[in-house]
């Protein structure tokens, strides 16, 4: 027969584990709020930075012209690389190209950026 010192401690003990593993599973349940707030933060922070940023708006339709034509280009015939007369023809320089978009780019924002907020 146990002494009812020996039954206080078991059920101590029981209580404790069960507090323990409640912890756990509340903080796991506040992971889990907090989440859709982090992301929440993390948008506004970026609107915020886009919106204190707005050439970022003009330089990346450049950049994603430069990248797509270096590395994911249509692939053209022979016969579309020769000219009329059997001539090859010149290609234009692709960074050349994608640099001169970036700079009317960013010419065009300094004309309008006295109009942005």
């Amino acid at each position: 027969m146990s002494s009812p010192s020996d039954e206080y401690l078991e059920r101590r003990q029981a209580l404790a584990e069960q507090i323990a593993r409640q912890r756990t599973e509340l903080a796991e349940a506040y992971g889990r709020l907090e989440k859709p707030i982090r992301y929440t933060e993390h948008g506004m922070r970026a609107f915020a930075f886009l919106r204190a940023n707005p050439w970022i708006f003009m330089a990346a339709p450049a950049a994603f012209n430069i990248v797509s034509s270096a590395f994911g280009g249509k692939k053209k015939s022979a016969q579309s690389q020769t000219g009329p007369e059997g001539k090859p023809v010149r290609r234009p320089n692709i960074l050349r190209r994608g640099f001169g978009h970036a700079v009317n780019a960013y010419k065009l924002y300094r004309q309008v950026r006295s109009y942005l907020p």
